[in-house]
């Protein structure tokens, strides 16, 4: 009775490590303040910014984690138009080190919508990058 008890506890135990090692996940912060903890790959996930509280200096700011992490990788954030032309962009080191890009050229871009993208490698390719979250600006 106590080998079935002990099996089915280290059962328990490893899958609740693996589902929480498996997905991804990523905080968004506006300037310093964290406004968000999303995962998923960014299906529906939204970001509401007020156009005429966008001071200059502002940031958005994403750590990204996920399963395979990688320690010395440059990473890379992207805000991009409904054709994936780059709008304002960010890079970084690591993952889940803070990478992040400036509000204004958003702000004064026109656009309404503007999704955010992350990717790891150097060169922007387009290849293996995720769609974290859209910004609507009102």
């Amino acid at each position: 009775m106590k080998k079935i008890l002990f099996i089915a506890l280290f059962i328990t135990c490893f899958s609740q490590l693996v589902k929480a090692d498996t997905t991804s996940y990523w905080h968004v912060y506006y300037n310093k303040i964290k406004m968000a903890e999303l995962g998923g790959y960014g299906n529906g996930h939204v970001i509401k910014l007020k156009t005429n509280s966008i001071k200059t200096g502002d940031s958005i700011t994403v750590r990204y984690h996920q399963c395979s992490p990688c320690h010395d990788c440059p990473t890379n954030l992207t805000a991009e138009n409904g054709k994936h032309r780059v709008i304002a962009s960010g890079q970084g080191k690591g993952s889940f080190n803070p990478v992040s890009f400036s509000l204004e050229a958003i702000k004064n871009s026109g656009l309404e919508y503007i999704e955010v993208f992350y990717f790891e490698g150097g060169a922007y390719s387009g290849a293996g990058k995720v769609l974290l979250f859209n910004i609507k600006l009102e």
